[in-house]
């Protein structure tokens, strides 16, 4: 599986990811049962950046596609990708696209999640964007549910208006508590140990900690996404089997910064 964060604070937007993907086999048993063996993991990006306009990429979920594996399959497409005028078009071009290669593919429907996020002027003002493309159809507290061969893309919506979102932002980021998306492996342990990371931190922040200041530059919330995403990694490295390490290898870590 993985785990993707995403943050946006006043400074800009974060997509931070881990780096395993699971080597598996898969068969069928004589009584017509589908049997999923994993038995190793290998270590490759699931986050990009899309060069001009600037707009990053991260996926979860299914780890090849087209034969190949999902990041050459996203790189290719983002290459050869035709030309389109807003984060939606390309949402829905992106989202057309995998599901016809999948459909072409056969075999097995498994989950993968895409997000996109950039920055788009809408009304005169600069907003953060994230559009979400998936072939889950339902969700729970922890699982993604009802997975099909066909995908929708979805953005994000805000609670408050266009001139407001900045401050809606900042507001929560003062706190401590800035705004997130996660995507991945067992989204409730996750949360869990991410907000006890928060709440570590802040206290020593407020202690004024001599190297834990409260983050003021993009790159101050970047170590943050990191250190979320590793402890996580760790997590599996404590608690699961040595085929079980669905989210580890590191951590990559891409930003935008608010235009």
């Amino acid at each position: 599986m993985s785990i993707l964060l995403i943050e946006i604070v006043p400074q800009g937007m974060i997509f931070g990811a881990d780096r395993n993907i699971s080597e598996r086999t898969q068969y069928s048993t004589p009584d017509g049962k589908t049997v999923i063996h994993n038995y190793g993991q290998s270590q490759r990006s699931k986050i990009f950046r899309w060069p001009k306009p600037q707009i990053l990429v991260g996926y979860v979920g299914l780890s090849e596609i087209g034969m190949k594996p999902s990041d050459e399959w996203l790189l290719d497409f983002i290459g050869n990708s035709p030309k389109w005028n807003t984060l939606k078009e390309l949402a829905e071009s992106l989202s057309h696209s995998v599901e016809k290669q999948l459909k072409f593919d056969g075999g097995e429907t498994r989950l993968l999640i895409i997000m996109l996020g950039g920055f788009e002027e809408r009304d005169g003002v600069m907003l953060p964007l994230l559009y979400e493309i998936r072939n889950y159809h339902a969700a729970g507290p922890k699982t993604y549910d009802d997975i099909r061969k066909e995908f929708a893309f979805i953005e994000v919506k805000w609670p408050v208006k266009n001139k407001e979102l900045k401050d809606w932002i900042k507001q929560y980021a003062d706190q401590y508590e800035p705004y997130w998306v996660h995507q991945g492996e067992d989204l409730g342990t996750f949360n869990a140990i991410e907000a006890m990371l928060r709440g570590a931190f802040r206290v020593l922040c407020s202690q004024q900690h001599p190297e834990h200041n409260f983050p003021q530059t993009l790159s101050d919330w970047e170590r943050q996404v990191r250190m979320a995403v590793l402890t996580y990694g760790a997590y599996f490295q404590a608690y699961k089997g040595p085929h079980e390490q669905l989210v580890g290898g590191g951590a990559d870590i891409l930003s935008l910064e608010w235009p």
